[in-house]
């Protein structure tokens, strides 16, 4: 069998053509030939077709590539053959001189001709050949006994071989090619087609595998035999990596999305955000105004949104037989809250994640208190897939709810108790007024039922009587406030006046144990914002285990409340005392429940107030003195939001 020619050297030999030099070299010689010739042919008795040489002539200058050469000798050497003859022959007579003239013109002008299309088709091929070498795919080109005879530059970056290392060796033994499929198959299908497509498993140079998706190619000859197997291929090693990890991943989060106890779906907002960018084309620049000027519009949104998948947690929750029976509009089987919706497509526009607590009735009509995010796992601007997780906190709510009714029914004992402990002082403070009252009434009497009675003396005792009485009735309603269990409000509220009234039930237990107070308001304190009885109880509360502390010390005993605007948490209140400070085992659990150091002492008290100024937004928490006794701080936020609507 005859070996093809390797058809390197024909792709190539444009680009390795001679040299400016070599080229001049060939065209001299070629000059000094057709000089030659021309002497023979005219001044030798020989009668051949001398002229015929000049086709060597031709085939010399063709070599050095040029058009212009080519053109040039091809007609240079005609004009001599031309002028040979005349001289030779005289005028042209139909002979045989004649006739080997013409075989000359025409042998030199085939050759001219045939070197010219010689010429383009090498300038063709070496463009192909430029072509192979700038793809970046590999191409390579075997016989049919699987010798390689073309390796281009892709080959080379995909293989690791040069071109010299890979020609002359078979591609089988250098690759190593494997068939996913049936390699008899692949190579039936490619001599029946004349071509094949698919994925193959090929060696590199340092023994990894690489995966080439190939595209192979059969050349036949003219007669129709087969040629040569050209083969290009491109390396999706890393692209079959990325895409068994995307797999891989869409497998895992199904797998989660699926199995997970919280609920999951996912949702199609691209209609509704058409409508949104259809708002800012007419110019609406404030889009959350918009919405809340506009319910009408997010009840469309609702409308609009669709619910494309859901978890099987989900089709628990909502009270659903199957899944398809919540793929759809998102108002068909959900009945969200207008605000909080218009809340997340404003989020969901802006690229954030959403998240917050909302209300949601399911299609058993029961109301459900869930926990909600909104994130887009496929980018800001992907909105045809935002996933939702949603978890169910009903349950969570009533039992906070039946702990919040524990914490007041402990708290309204702790008052309790608290009166009970003040019940000297407040009897103290009640006797008083009503002694005032009894005097001042018999005194009024007194003055009536003189002979000549005296009315204004009568009038200003009887005015007297009055303002004690309502002095009694104050503390009666205080100890009432305290002891109530109305449900509480959030107020602005007068804080000294607070402070005092705090002082006026404890004014008999700060005289009993000689205690001397100081209150320090800053005069630009703002009024806080909470429930005015509970936070009466908390400074109540303080300020009696402040007085409960200085009880067996000697020396001077003072008690300071201060109460000033801080930056970071709006507002410092400080119940200070000269007492015996916070023992170091008991520091660590002082607001725990039941933890007291007194024998008869409940324990809960610290713990109510830390609760009740927590759930005011503000926190608890006590230091000791440096110079004896303790401090407790407590701070509330200026302002409290509302609860938001659902």
């Amino acid at each position: 069998m005859t070996r093809f020619r390797p058809l390197q050297s024909q792709a190539y030999a444009p680009a390795t053509r001679p040299r400016r030099l070599v080229a001049v070299l060939l065209m001299a010689a070629g000059a000094l030939l057709a000089l030659g010739v021309f002497l023979v042919d005219t001044f030798t008795p020989l009668q051949s077709a001398v002229a015929v040489v000049y086709v060597v002539v031709v085939l010399l200058v063709a070599a050095s590539g040029s058009r212009r050469a080519i053109v040039g000798a091809t007609v240079g050497c005609m004009v001599l053959t031309a002028v040979a003859y005349l001289r030779g022959h005289g005028m042209p007579a139909v002979d045989a001189s004649m006739l080997r003239c013409a075989v000359s013109f025409g042998a030199i002008g085939v050759t001219g001709v045939l070197s010219l299309r010689n010429r383009e088709r090498l300038i063709t091929i070496a463009g192909q050949a430029r072509l192979i070498e700038l793809t970046h795919d590999s191409i390579f080109v075997r016989d049919m006994d699987d010798v390689i005879v073309l390796w281009n530059g892709g080959a080379e970056q995909l293989y690791g071989w040069t071109a010299d290392e890979a020609l002359g060796r078979r591609a089988s033994d250098l690759l190593g090619t494997a068939f996913p499929g049936d390699h008899a198959e692949a190579e039936a299908a490619l001599f029946d087609t004349g071509r094949w497509e698919g994925e193959v498993f090929q060696r590199h140079r340092d023994d990894r595998i690489v995966i080439v998706e190939a595209r192979c190619a059969l050349l036949r000859d003219e007669y129709g035999k087969p040629r040569v197997i050209l083969e290009a291929g491109t390396d999706v090693t890393g692209r079959r990596a990325a895409a068994a990890a995307l797999a891989e991943s869409e497998r895992r989060y199904r797998t989660m999305f699926e199995n997970a106890r919280f609920c999951f779906w996912e949702q199609d907002y691209s209609l509704v955000m058409d409508r949104l960018r259809a708002l800012r084309e007419q110019g609406v620049t404030d889009i959350t105004a918009y919405l809340e000027a506009h319910p009408g519009f997010v009840a469309e949104a609702i409308a609009l949104t669709q619910i494309v998948d859901v978890n099987q947690a989900t089709v628990r929750m909502l009270g659903a037989q199957r899944r398809e029976d919540l793929i759809g509009p998102l108002s068909r089987v959900l009945a969200p809250s207008q605000r909080t919706f218009g809340r997340v497509l404003t989020t969901i526009e802006s690229g954030g994640v959403a998240e917050g607590e909302t209300h949601l009735v399911n299609l058993d009509g029961e109301r459900l208190t869930v926990l909600f995010a909104l994130n887009m796992p496929l980018g800001p601007t992907r909105y045809d897939r935002v996933l939702v997780s949603v978890v169910d906190i009903t349950d969570r709510k009533r039992a906070e709810r039946a702990l919040i009714a524990v914490q007041a029914e402990l708290a309204q004992a702790a008052r309790i108790t608290a009166l009970g402990e003040m019940s000297a002082s407040i009897a103290h403070e009640v006797n008083q007024p009503l002694a005032a009252i009894v005097t001042h009434g018999e005194a009024s009497l007194r003055w009536l039922r003189r002979a000549d009675p005296d009315i204004g003396e009568a009038c200003d005792a009887i005015e007297r009587v009055v303002r004690d009485a309502r002095r009694a009735s104050e503390v009666v309603n205080r100890v009432r406030s305290l002891a109530s269990k109305e449900p509480r409000q959030h107020v602005r509220f007068d804080l000294p006046g607070l402070i005092e009234e705090c002082v006026q039930l404890l004014e008999g237990e700060l005289v009993k144990h000689r205690i001397a107070f100081c209150m320090d308001i800053d005069r630009d304190t703002p009024a806080p914002r909470g429930d005015r009885v509970q936070l009466q109880q908390v400074v109540v509360n303080l300020m009696a285990n402040a007085i409960r502390a200085m009880s067996d010390t000697g020396g001077l005993r003072r008690l300071v409340l201060r109460a000033r605007a801080d930056v970071a948490d709006g507002l410092l209140v400080e119940v200070e005392d000269s007492g015996t400070g916070i023992p170091e085992h008991i520091a660590p659990h002082l607001f725990d429940a039941f933890v007291t150091t007194r024998g008869n002492g409940m324990g809960m008290g610290l713990a109510i107030c830390r609760s009740t100024v927590e759930s005011h937004g503000g926190r608890l928490w006590a230091t000791n003195r440096p110079g004896g006794g303790a401090t407790f701080h407590f701070t509330l936020p200026l302002a409290l939001e509302e609860e938001a609507g659902v």
